[in-house]
């Protein structure tokens, strides 16, 4: 156990050194409670700092917790600024919420935009995507 607790602090030391990896690996731990009790604040620090250093994974989180008010205050524009970011790395469920985004902003470019994103994200397997799709279809 305490070599357990080495390696995590080991780990939570080069966070607090800006370490990207170490960030986007812990930011997660933390997002998510894996190992580690749950701690939203950190997490939201860690993992702006990898998505910064342009981690996809780290990206999307930093999107939820920006969409979601979880862990920091609720942003919409900076939801989309960073799902669209890692949409753009391949992430489909980031996709996906890029065209729920849009689809919000009511215009007809942004829903064309949309559609495409959409389109992205269903070729990428997302099942959402697809349901969304038909539906605008009908």
């Amino acid at each position: 156990m305490a070599d357990m607790e080495e390696k995590i602090q080991y780990m939570l030391d080069l966070c607090e050194q800006g370490d990207p990896d170490a960030c986007a690996l812990m930011g997660k731990e933390l997002f998510f409670g894996w190992n580690l009790k749950q701690d939203l604040d950190k997490a939201f620090r860690y993992l702006t700092v990898a998505a910064e250093c342009g981690h996809d994974l780290s990206q999307f989180l930093l999107g939820s917790m920006y969409g979601s008010g979880r862990g920091t205050e609720k942003n919409p524009e900076l939801a989309y600024k960073w799902f669209l970011a890692a949409a753009e790395q391949g992430i489909a469920e980031a996709m996906y919420n890029v065209a729920c985004y849009l689809m919000g902003k009511g215009g007809e470019e942004d829903r064309a935009l949309a559609k495409e994103w959409l389109v992205k994200s269903a070729n990428a397997g997302y099942d959402s995507a697809y349901d969304m799709l038909s539906d605008l279809d009908d």
